[in-house]
Formats: C-alpha cells, structure tokens, sequence
C-alpha cells in the first residue's frame, strides 16, 4: 500500500513539473503586436508552419503606415480560436482609421501555440 501512494504522489508532482504550452490568447497578443511593428523574428516564432509561406507579407503588413494596438484583450473560445477585442488604428496621410480585431485560428506545434491566420 505504502508503494503505491509514494508511486501515486511521485506521478502527481512529476505532471504538475511538466512544461505547460502557454495561453493561446498569450500567443495572440504577441503576435498582433510584433505584426504591427514590423518585428520579423517574434512573427516568425509565433506563425504556424501552414502560413510560413506568407511571413514576408504578414510582417510588411503596416511598413508603410503609422499604426497601433488599441485596447487589445483576447480570450480563448471554443477549440482552437482566441477572440480579441480592441483595434489596429492606422493613420493614413491625416486620417485615422480604427480596424477591430477579429477572432484567429491557433495550433499546437512543438508544444506551444502559434498563430495561424482569421478564423472565418
């Protein structure tokens, strides 16, 4: 009996060491940020390997204007999206233009969640 609670409390603090993939919602946040600032190496880690072929326009996405995250909060929903509120604000010339944030498809590679695309 002894053996068995020492080998049932050794599994339990072995799977509470384990490394745990991080908030999706955290993934998310990360990479709508490096987007907006044009941060090639944060939205090359963060992208999933189906849309690896589209880094070069994801990270030139806002190169040629002045643009911003606003009020950005993400939430994981059902499976694997995250739903973000908040917007990119974008000024164009002298015009600002608010675009909201949408909901995003993420998956698991290698144990952690990347970014892979508009859920839609």
């Amino acid at each position: 009996m002894t053996r068995f609670v020492l080998t049932l409390l050794l599994f339990f603090v072995l799977v509470g060491c384990a490394p745990q993939a991080a908030d999706p919602s955290d993934t998310v946040e990360r990479y709508l940020q490096a987007k907006v600032e044009g941060d090639e190496a944060t939205v090359r880690s963060l992208l999933c390997s189906a849309m690896e072929a589209d880094l070069n326009r994801e990270v030139a996405s806002f190169a040629t204007v002045d643009a911003r995250i606003e009020d950005m909060e993400c939430q994981r929903g059902n499976g694997d999206t995250v739903t973000c509120s908040g917007n990119i604000m974008i000024v164009y010339g002298t015009e600002e233009r608010a675009f909201p944030l949408e909901t995003y498809n993420v998956v698991q590679e290698d144990g952690e969640w990347k970014w892979c695309g508009e859920a839609g």
